[in-house]
């Protein structure tokens, strides 16, 4: 019966391409979908998945990551008072204007991101460093930037000059993969930095990020985090539910999340369709044969097993053929600020719904073949 498949496929090649290339583009739009999905949920949340650390203490009203609210030095030490607390760092966010002193954009201005950490602590400074080190932030004035957005900031280097937000400083790091949710460049430097940088005082600061001590219980520490919330109007969180409420905010408030999984779900839809009806169009013209298969003895389910191999011989070069326009996608959107998500063993999750897709779509035509009677093979 697969050789039979085969042969009907061969009968029909120019059918059987244009019916590949549809349901090849329906599967890498779906993927491509599937990955900006993905990639803007790790975005929303870069920074709190790579911090080390154990708990998030934030404002109340503090709605997500990016958009903090002031708390003071007086919360932090509260925390570190807490028992089961092992130790506590602060954290604040905010953004400002680059603006450049080199080159042929000199005067120009864009905004960025700065992530304000304290130096030598080993929490929340930059990961994957390229060049430079975390601790090279000690100094006043000097910066981290992110190799991925380099080209929005002109290719700085190592040693480039600039101004934000009028304080005057030096690139003394590079790191790779950090990126926004919203696509301004990421900028990590010392808390002192950061806070002339937001025009903030020297005792505010926006989180206190946690480490809970060795065999303390979590859900301890963080209910008496929480306590705090009545006189210092602050909440404490897992960093689990502090990524999430980061990745909620923005896939859900800015619409971001349904608009994607729809248009992936319309690619799936596209699929469908595509490979049922030319599927269905050649049983419909293959029918007699069929017909005269059954009436020599083949039964439903060797007819079915034919029809359902010309679905696989469909399937498996659409999702290779996918998977090269996913790549050919991530090559070109990449370092633009849009990052596209997709793991290896995703990638095989996804060829395993490619062919569910298609052999789905061809149970109308098996079922069609299901009612042809054998004698209809000899009328007319």
């Amino acid at each position: 019966m697969i050789a039979l498949a085969l042969r009907i496929i061969a009968h029909s090649p120019v059918r059987y391409l244009v019916a590949l290339l549809g349901i090849s583009v329906a599967a890498g739009l779906a993927f491509i979908q599937l990955g900006l999905y993905r990639g803007f949920k790790e975005n929303a949340s870069v920074v709190v998945d790579n911090t080390r650390g154990d708990l998030w203490v934030a404002h109340e009203h503090t709605k997500n990551f990016d958009f903090p609210k002031v708390i003071g030095t007086q919360q932090l030490d509260k925390v570190r008072s807490t028992p089961g607390v092992a130790w506590a760092y602060p954290a604040l966010i905010v953004f400002a204007q680059w603006k450049f002193l080199e080159g042929e954009r000199n005067g120009e201005e864009t905004t960025v991101q700065v992530v304000g950490f304290e130096a030598g602590s080993g929490v929340g400074e930059p990961w994957n460093m390229s060049a430079g080190f975390p601790g090279d932030l000690k100094s006043p004035g000097h910066i981290s930037i992110d190799a991925t957005m380099r080209d929005r900031l002109d290719n700085a280097g190592l040693g480039t000059l600039a101004e934000i937000n009028g304080i005057r400083v030096k690139v003394a790091g590079l790191s790779d993969g950090i990126r926004s949710f919203q696509g301004n460049p990421m900028v990590f430097a010392d808390l002192d930095t950061a806070r002339s940088i937001g025009r903030l005082r020297a005792e505010d600061l926006h989180y206190v990020i946690v480490g809970v001590v060795s065999g303390a219980v979590h859900d301890d520490v963080l209910g008496r985090l929480n306590q705090l919330q009545a006189t210092d109007h602050v909440n404490a969180f897992t960093k689990q539910q502090f990524s999430f409420k980061a990745q909620d905010y923005w896939l859900r408030s800015t619409g971001a999340g349904t608009a994607l999984a729809l248009a992936a779900l319309m690619g799936l839809i596209v699929g469908v369709v595509v490979a049922g009806q030319v599927l269905y169009t050649s049983t419909i013209e293959h029918l007699k044969e069929y017909g005269t298969l059954k009436a020599i003895g083949a039964s439903n389910f060797q007819v079915g097993i034919a029809i359902v191999a010309q679905s696989l011989a469909w399937a498996f070069p659409a999702h290779l053929i996918a998977g090269l326009l996913l790549w050919i996608a991530m090559r070109n959107i990449e370092g633009k600020g849009i990052h596209l998500s997709i793991e290896p063993a995703t990638y095989g999750l996804l060829g395993i719904g490619t062919v569910v897709i298609c052999v789905m779509a061809s149970i109308l035509s098996v079922w069609r073949v299901m009612r042809v009677e054998p004698a209809d093979v000899f009328k007319g």
